[in-house]
């Protein structure tokens, strides 16, 4: 089945790259953004990853959840929308498979550069055919990924808070605008810690599989995270890394309060 979800996302990439008539709307804000894109490839994915796994309930950013079961669809058909709307070459498929709640399967596609993502529980996470690990730089060598709560700017204060405490503690920071993505690069050793005020399900249920099964760790702030409602995520190579941004978004989260 592994190999059918890849040519079903591959599929689904093919959609995303072709931008002829693309059209952009809000949702909500300025901000908060679909396109047609996203539609088509929601729908597409919706239809196809049900049809391979009868029974399974879906549920998407963009057109919600249907069904109830065993087996899970969480879907993002473009993380980073803003990205692609800009056509600036850096946004993702995410697809994850839920068993009973707990993420079983997890795919990033990014169709720009080709890279597919993906783990299976307990087998190990990789990118193509070569397995991954998260590095093991401390935090003073690490690279901090980050974003500033652009649909809800009133914990952008918060935000930057976080970012300026952890900025000497280590090494840069990066901002790419897609949390699937950024999750993968934790995960294959290119980024090290990252941090987001406040994530959906299909904005990591993929990306969170792939950190754990690279060797990584994620959650939320002082619990596990949620694969039914928005949260926080921090996600880490080592557990000291975590715990440390941990306990720097647990004080800013409490200021804020």
């Amino acid at each position: 089945m592994i190999d059918d979800i890849e040519k079903i996302i591959r599929a689904a990439g093919n959609i995303m790259l072709n931008r002829e008539n693309l059209i952009i709307k809000t949702k909500g804000t300025r901000e908060n953004i679909a396109t047609s894109a996203d539609y088509e490839v929601e729908r597409f994915l919706r239809k196809k990853l049900t049809e391979i796994l009868p029974g399974s309930s879906f549920i998407g950013e963009e057109d919600g959840g249907e069904g109830e079961g065993k087996y899970r669809w969480i879907v993002d058909p473009i993380d980073g929308t803003a990205n692609y709307a800009r056509d600036l070459k850096v946004s993702t498929i995410s697809v994850a498979l839920t068993e009973n709640g707990t993420p079983a399967l997890g795919f990033v596609y990014q169709p720009y550069t080709d890279e597919m993502f993906r783990a299976e529980k307990d087998k190990g996470a990789y990118s193509g055919n070569n397995r991954i690990h998260v590095s093991d730089r401390p935090l003073a060598n690490s690279m901090f990924c980050t974003s500033w709560s652009a649909y809800k700017k009133e914990r952008a204060s918060m935000c930057f808070r976080i970012s300026e405490r952890m900025f000497p503690l280590c090494e840069d920071i990066r901002r790419f605008g897609t949390a699937a993505y950024e999750l993968c690069l934790l995960a294959e050793g290119r980024i090290d810690i990252y941090y987001e005020a406040s994530l959906q399900p299909w904005d990591f249920a993929a990306g969170a599989l792939i950190v754990r099964e690279a060797g990584g760790f994620v959650g939320s702030v002082k619990e596990k995270e949620s694969y039914d409602k928005e949260c926080p995520i921090i996600a880490s190579n080592r557990k000291e890394n975590f715990e440390v941004l941990e306990k720097i978004v647990s004080e800013e989260m409490f200021r804020l309060s």
